[in-house]
Order: structure tokens, then C-alpha cells, then sequence
């Protein structure tokens, strides 16, 4: 199995049993992020498997204990551009999390735009 068939065949079982509530098309990307707790508890890596306008999934192996809502800085680099944004979890898997963009300024939101456009598709 190659690379890219690993990580859609990661990201199916990651979707495995999740009502779908996603307002905007999420993309598949294959980014490194780190994600810090605001309250400074944690830190950890993970893969970005996903992205769109409003959010984002990453995989990590950390073992996250985090409660729906909790607040997190995030760093994350596709291509040559890197994204900081602020976020929050929405839901905790064995193996990662999803995450809600929140606090974007315009550039950000622009930025992320972008990305999309770049990952072949068009905001919504």
C-alpha cells in the first residue's frame, strides 16, 4: 500500500461512525501541526489529514484527554506556507481530533481560502 492509499484508508477509519455536521468540504492534506492547549496543559504533533475553511483533523498518537470546546493554538505548514491559527476540539478519536478554526482574521481566512483553491476546490 502506498503512501496515499494508507492515508485515505487512515482517514476512512477515522470517519468510521461520525454523524456528519460539517458545514463546509473538508480536503485531503498531508501537513505536520503542532497544537498547544491555551491554558499551556499540553503539547503535542500530529499529522493534518484534513482541511477546510472552518476546520481541520489531525492524527497524532498522544494520548489527548481533551473535552469538546477545550481552546488550542495550532502551527501547521503545507506546501511553503504556514498557517497559526487558534481553534477548538470538537470531537476526540483513539488516534487524533477534530478541530473548529475560531478567532480568524481575514488573512487567515483568505490564507485558508487559498489552500483550498490550491487543494482543488472552491469554497462553498
Amino acid at each position: 500500500m502506498d503512501e496515499v492509499e494508507d492515508h485515505q484508508e487512515r482517514r476512512r477509519t477515522a470517519q468510521e461512525g461520525v454523524i456528519e455536521r460539517r458545514q463546509h468540504i473538508r480536503y485531503a492534506v498531508d501537513a505536520w501541526a503542532e497544537v498547544m492547549v491555551k491554558d499551556g496543559t499540553m503539547l503535542f504533533r500530529g499529522r493534518v489529514l484534513d482541511v477546510s475553511v472552518g476546520g481541520c483533523y489531525i492524527e497524532t498518537e498522544a494520548k489527548l484527554k481533551l473535552a469538546p470546546g477545550t481552546p488550542v493554538e495550532m502551527v501547521f505548514r503545507v506546501n511553503e506556507d504556514v498557517f497559526r491559527c487558534e481553534a477548538m476540539t470538537r470531537m476526540v478519536r483513539t488516534r487524533g481530533a477534530g478541530f473548529l478554526f475560531v478567532n480568524q482574521d481575514a488573512r487567515m481566512q483568505r490564507e485558508l481560502k487559498e489552500l483550498i483553491e490550491e487543494l482543488g476546490g472552491a469554497e462553498e
